[in-house]
């Protein structure tokens, strides 16, 4: 057998060789690439995709209204004893009926940033540091005490003496009586007294009365609910932070949060928009409306409930105002 010529040999060594180090060559990129891939990552990020449906077995409410508001930005929301809606976006405030026949519109001086009616038909408004009170033809009465540079003025409940205003920007909760004088402040820490105050992250800090005459306050930091005398005690609290459609996650939830005549709460969240109800203990009654149901990047979901006790969200980010009633089916 004859033996290859030296060139021939030479070139087989050079070809074995350049197909060894391409072969190393792909291979290092490949793992180069798989470790940039990793490093990318961050270990801690949550795929909130999959709670979007967490819950969708336990609602048992449904759409039966909706309508648009033709405003830019939509702030806040609220009924009368009458079932009136009010709503309150750009400088303005809108009132339609309890099927979303548009009824009145009225200009405001500043953004109004939450509102509420009383049962003479009182309007209280949130506008800018201070609370404008209107009388049911939305005339000023009264405009109350400026209340700093620092107020950011999120919430108000008016009860039968007392008006209580959250304020996310000094977090704390004002308490007035109807004629607008300063009773007292609640939620200031004060360690004599064990309280540790409110911590509010950003500007949801949402408030309400209750049948008794007790203030409850979102502490969202905490994703607490808290329960307040009139002079500023802590009576009872609860508490429980999870993703899960039972829970509350985030840095502040719930963002908004309404009572209905039994005591039960019902709240609403951002990150994972979803609408739920929750008893007096602070157990899961039941869900609203799940995340899947609301349009990507949905928050600032104001609530409201009415004598029907259906329940009134308004959906900034689609510009309506939808109402959601038990064990209903949708309009469409």
């Amino acid at each position: 057998m004859a033996l290859p010529a030296k060139n021939d040999r030479g070139l087989t060594m050079l070809i074995t060789i350049l197909s060894v180090i391409g072969i190393l060559y792909f291979g290092w990129s490949a793992l180069r690439e798989n470790k940039d891939q990793d490093a990318q990552k961050n270990p801690f990020e949550y795929d909130i995709q999959t709670f979007e449906t967490s819950g969708q077995n336990l609602v048992s409410y449904q759409q039966t209204i909706f309508f648009d508001v033709p405003l830019i930005n939509l702030y806040a929301v609220a009924v009368d004893r009458h079932d009136r809606i009010y709503v309150t976006g750009d400088r303005v405030l809108r009132v339609y009926s309890n099927r979303g026949v548009h009824l009145a519109e009225y200009p405001t001086t500043r953004p109004v940033s939450s509102l509420a009616i009383d049962a003479a038909g009182d309007i209280y408004l949130a506008a800018g540091e201070s609370i404008q009170v209107l009388d049911s033809t939305a005339t000023l009465k009264t405009q109350w005490r400026d209340l700093g540079v620092d107020a950011v003025l999120t919430s108000i409940a008016v009860g039968d003496q007392d008006v209580y205003v959250a304020d996310a920007g000094q977090k704390v909760v004002y308490r007035f009586n109807k004629s607008g004088e300063l009773l007292n402040r609640i939620g200031d820490k004060n360690d004599e007294r064990e309280a540790p105050g409110f911590v509010i992250p950003s500007p949801y800090f949402d408030v309400a009365i209750d049948g008794d005459g007790y203030l409850w306050a979102a502490n969202t930091g905490r994703h607490q609910l808290e329960n307040y005398t009139p002079e500023g005690d802590l009576r009872a609290y609860f508490q429980k932070s999870s993703m899960t459609i039972d829970g509350f996650s985030g840095c502040c939830n719930p963002t908004h949060f309404t009572l209905l005549p039994d005591g039960s709460f019902v709240t609403s969240e951002k990150g994972i928009p979803r609408i739920k109800i929750i008893t007096i203990l602070g157990e899961l009654k039941t869900a609203v409306a799940t995340a899947d149901q609301f349009d990507q990047d949905t928050f600032d979901l104001d609530l409201a409930v009415d004598t029907q006790e259906r329940i009134i969200v308004l959906d900034p980010k689609r510009k309506q105002v939808r109402i959601f009633q038990k064990g209903k089916l949708a309009d469409g």
